[in-house]
């Protein structure tokens, strides 16, 4: 049967096995243990540069606008080069490229310790985008090839944890590294981070990529439709499609709150510095325990998992922005970020499972090009609104945007189960 992004028929079915390359289960324990090891180096990496960067052009500039300008210098690559980046992973040896990718950015890094100002940091940072690109969706497009399918839901559960547990520790940090020998020194260790993911992925052992049924014809293919072939998988799997849609929607609005939640936190609940930590902990440990409570799903019930797990976000955002002190917004955000962890390991998985395999790295990386895009247009279109509806109303908009994205994805979901059920010619 031929693949939708070569012929633009229907989907074919998920290979969803493991019967092609067969591997001991030690030896995919260690794998994923040795995957979470480097996966929580590499999210600590991204966790640190972001506040050293973001300190560094902020103490040279005083102006907001280069906090701003960092944050797109590194997020505009990974949604601009997608289509090239999942090129790369579908048609080279994944290992060599992700370690190449993590070298890579390690070198950024330590050329970042290097520069002073806003124009070399900024310049270097684009750096960090384009070796992103690369690495964060290969990350996720090997899965399959780390757990096998049997257990791919289980391992991003783990793989997300050490994600968001990364992400958490890379700002805490960078905040104390920068406090003891400045930016400098937190770049220097940033690049550490980054050297101890590549060591990781060159030890990692993969099992070979599984053969798709159009892998030889697609070769033959203009290198155009080569490059498209992920949206055109996306437009072929009606659920694929849908779902990375709905979400892309759901970040948008959920990266609002983002913007407004310092000075909700600060200024509205009148908590202070430590109370706006204390709110975004809330968030950040939510996912924690939400990413390993969505590695128990199964396999039949993650498009369905996922597409609630906006709608739950949403209702934790909205309800965040209506409470009138910390704990209450701290509860709040806790289980909207629960939501979200469920949401983040049932997408994956989903596209893990249904992804055909020569086309999974433009799939994954077309995926975290819509997260990154969706990411940035949230917050600029939050910070024009802050002033005129004031942080309260931004989350509300957040959450209800949420929502309504959530619900409208499940609306269509349903309508298809239904369609499905009905028997022929009743």
């Amino acid at each position: 049967m031929s693949r939708p992004e070569i012929t633009g028929r229907s989907p074919a079915p998920p290979p969803g096995n493991d019967s092609q390359h067969p591997r001991p289960a030690q030896s995919r324990r260690h794998s994923l243990s040795l995957a979470i090891t480097l996966q929580s180096a590499i999210s600590a990496g991204d966790g640190l540069a972001m506040i050293a960067l973001a300190n560094r052009v902020f103490q040279s500039s005083h102006a907001s606008w280069a906090v701003a300008a960092v944050f797109l210098a590194v997020t505009v690559p990974i949604t601009a080069l997608a289509p090239v980046a999942g090129l790369l992973l579908d048609r080279l040896p994944a290992r060599p490229v992700l370690v190449t990718a993590a070298l890579l950015e390690a070198l950024v890094a330590l050329a970042l310790s290097r520069v002073a100002g806003v124009g070399g940091t900024l310049g270097l940072s684009v750096g960090f985008g384009i070796c992103a690109a690369v690495l964060q969706p290969g990350l996720g497009a090997i899965v399959p090839r780390i757990a096998g399918y049997q257990g791919v839901t289980k391992a991003n559960g783990y793989l997300q944890a050490a994600t968001w547990g990364g992400f958490t520790a890379g700002p805490l940090l960078a905040g104390a590294l920068t406090t003891a020998g400045g930016s400098r020194l937190a770049l220097l260790a940033d690049a550490a981070l980054y050297a101890l993911g590549a060591a990781g992925l060159r030890l990692l052992r993969l099992a070979p990529r599984a053969a798709g049924d159009g892998a030889g014809v697609e070769e033959r293919t203009p290198l155009g439709t080569q490059l498209k072939a992920g949206f055109s998988y996306l437009r072929a799997d009606r659920d694929a499609g849908m779902l990375v849609m709905i979400v892309g929607v759901m970040v948008a609005f959920a990266n609002m709150a983002v913007v407004a939640e310092v000075v909700f936190a600060e200024q509205v609940l009148g908590s202070g510095p430590g109370g706006y930590s204390i709110l975004v902990a809330g968030f950040t440990g939510g996912m924690v325990i939400g990413t390993l409570a969505g590695g128990r799903l199964p396999q039949r019930w993650l498009l369905a998992a996922a597409l609630a797990g906006t709608v739950a976000t949403g209702i934790g955002i909205g309800l965040a922005g209506a409470a009138v002190v910390l704990w209450q917004a701290t509860a709040a955000y806790g289980f909207g970020g629960l939501a979200s962890g469920v949401e983040g390991v049932a997408t994956r998985s989903f596209l893990n499972h249904h992804a055909p395999p020569e086309v999974a790295g433009r799939v994954f990386a077309l995926y975290s090009g819509v997260l990154f895009g969706a990411a940035s247009a949230g917050m600029a279109v939050a910070a024009g609104l802050l002033a005129a509806v004031g942080a309260r109303g931004v989350l509300a908009l957040a959450g209800g945007g949420g929502i309504l994205a959530g619900l409208a994805g499940s609306a269509v979901y349903a309508r298809r189960v239904l369609r499905a059920r009905r028997p022929v010619g009743g």
